[in-house]
């Protein structure tokens, strides 16, 4: 036996799934022969295989029953920050994270809830974005699709936290979340996280928009997961307008949202050209003799000042059609932004 155990600890994990396989498909087929030593010790696999199984299943029931609130968030980030509060916090038995991994900022999202809306939107997002196919390759029960019959599945006895800040990807899932519960009785409540900050003064930087969870300090975001339980429960007409809302904006032909003046306006695919070229520009002065600069010093002098969340991608593709249409430059190794730069011509 130890011959066995010091060999098992020198295989991979997907090795040992591979020969677990094995032994099943073996232990399978000795298990239909006719009685013998190798018919009950397969029989004595199966039982031992059948116990750990109902094992899993029970300690799965027990941890659902547990459960009493789902957190939806709208980016895996996110969804891993408020886990690992939720465990510092002593929460993470009675709560479940719940996360898509959507853009909701750009792009159609009209009838996403169905599958020729999802392709419609699929079929943008490959067109604009090199490596956009590849990387919804992964994290695929984060996607619209396998999102909206998880959320179908939230059990009617648990209460539904939903997180976000004043971005419009955030509020734009907020909106599509609630028309997907629009058919169900339990409360939601709705976390916002820049209203937070604005209301309790949280902030000693009052000069900092803080539009996102990600540039908000640990230990105040702590603060206010903690706290999350008081936030009153969404009204009915509330949750009825945020409905409707989704339904209109939805139906707008803007592929790209941006959140201004506390709403979400939808904009042209170029109308934040100008604020990448003033990036470009301004950078071409500070920092360099031959006018290139780095396309990742570019991303980072855009979104400091652009307080939005459309992603590195788009601002990427708006940055490659500028090139396509004569108004920027490169050289370098495009396909990563480290490894090009741009400039004006």
């Amino acid at each position: 036996m130890k011959y066995f155990q010091g060999d098992l600890g020198k295989f991979q994990e997907w090795e040992i799934r591979t020969l677990l396989n094995e032994i099943l498909v073996m232990t399978a087929q000795s298990a239909d022969k006719e009685e013998g030593l190798e018919n009950k010790l397969a029989d004595g696999i199966i039982k031992l295989w059948k116990d750990r199984i109902d094992e899993v299943y029970t300690r799965q029931r027990e941890a659902e029953e547990l459960q009493r609130t789902t957190h939806l968030v709208f980016g895996l980030s996110d969804a891993g920050s408020l886990k690992v509060t939720l465990s510092n916090i002593g929460k993470s038995l009675e709560s479940e994270v719940l996360a898509f991994n959507e853009l909701f900022s750009i792009g159609p999202i009209l009838n996403i809830e169905l599958l020729e809306g999802q392709k419609r939107r699929q079929q943008w997002m490959e067109e604009r974005f090199a490596h956009y196919a590849f990387y919804n390759l992964f994290n695929r029960e984060h996607q619209i699709g396998h999102m909206i019959e998880t959320i179908a599945r939230i059990p009617e006895r648990n209460s539904i936290t939903i997180w976000c800040s004043d971005n419009a990807h955030d509020q734009m899932g907020l909106r599509f979340a609630l028309y997907l519960l629009r058919k169900r009785e339990q409360s939601v409540k709705v976390v916002n996280i820049s209203e937070i900050y604005r209301r309790n003064s949280l902030s000693i930087h009052q000069d900092v928009l803080y539009y996102s969870q990600g540039v908000i300090p640990q230990e105040t975001y702590q603060e206010i997961v903690s706290t999350c339980n008081e936030v009153k429960v969404l009204d009915p007409s509330r949750r009825r307008l945020y409905e409707s809302e989704w339904l209109e904006i939805s139906s707008q032909n803007d592929m790209l949202r941006i959140w201004q003046d506390g709403a979400i306006k939808g904009l042209k695919e170029n109308e934040l050209d100008g604020v990448i070229l003033k990036a470009v520009t301004k950078l071409e002065m500070e920092h360099t003799e031959d006018g290139f600069v780095n396309v990742g010093k570019v991303m980072f002098e855009v979104f400091e000042n652009l307080h939005q969340i459309v992603g590195d991608q788009f601002i990427e593709y708006r940055i490659w059609i500028m090139i396509s249409n004569g108004i920027l430059t490169f050289k370098g190794v495009p396909g990563a932004m480290y490894l090009y730069s741009i400039r004006t011509l």
